[in-house]
């Protein structure tokens, strides 16, 4: 026995495409396949995402195994062919692969057809749905990105306004205070003017009385001088 690999003849091949379009025969292709599409023009990086996103709603999970092998037969060949991709993945994707290829191939066309020459460089392709999808996104995050600014805007505004209605209050706090402090300075006063008014009050109600006392005094002063002197007179 010779070692190595063993190639496949003729036969074995014509076999094996014999029983592929058997199997072509069975299946139903989306309409779509019928437009080839040349892989060389298609940025097939942007459809990972996209094939990510698909395979994970299909499966329940991220199957890097799936995604990977969609990716693969992608880049395989410069045209390949949708309906072997289709029968390859049947037995992953089950139920779910035609309408996942359809929808895949729908978008490698629409990914060739903006496929451009700019200054004499080739451009590849994206799919305009995930042109539009990346559109609309960035306008979401744009509006996101405005409506917080004006958030902040408006929390700035009412912080300010806030710190003006402090200032607002320590002035009507400060005027109270100073108002409270002239009202017991005035309060003060009074009583000071009523205490001196008392107090003189008292001064000239000693002052009579001293003056009345000293009356008195003088009025029996006098009468024992008139008493002595009535006295002296009977001797």
């Amino acid at each position: 026995m010779g070692d190595g690999f063993r190639g496949v003849s003729s036969d074995q091949d014509g076999r094996f495409k014999s029983q592929e379009k058997k199997l072509f025969a069975k299946m139903k292709f989306p309409a779509c396949f019928s437009t080839k599409v040349d892989m060389r023009k298609v940025h097939l990086e942007v459809l990972r995402p996209w094939v990510t996103k698909k395979v994970t709603a299909y499966v329940g999970l991220e199957d890097d195994i799936i995604i990977n092998m969609v990716m693969a037969e992608l880049e395989k060949e410069d045209e390949p062919d949708p309906r072997r991709m289709q029968l390859n993945l049947t037995g992953f994707l089950e139920r779910n692969t035609g309408a996942f290829m359809g929808d895949l191939w729908g978008l490698c066309i629409s990914a060739q057809e903006n496929f451009k020459i700019e200054k004499g460089k080739a451009v590849k392709g994206m799919p305009q749905q995930l042109l539009k999808e990346k559109e609309d996104e960035i306008a979401r995050i744009n509006t996101e990105l405005q409506e917080r600014a004006k958030k902040i805007q408006d929390d700035q505004e009412k912080m300010r306004e806030r710190a003006r209605e402090f200032e607002r209050q320590q002035e009507v706090d400060k005027e109270k205070m100073l108002r409270r402090q002239l009202e017991m300075q005035q309060e003060a006063m009074r009583r000071a003017e009523a205490k001196a008014e008392y107090e003189k009050l008292e001064v000239m109600e000693r002052e009579k009385q001293r003056a009345e006392e000293d009356k008195e005094r003088e009025l029996r002063r006098k009468k024992d001088l008139e008493e002595r002197e009535k006295g002296g007179t009977r001797e």
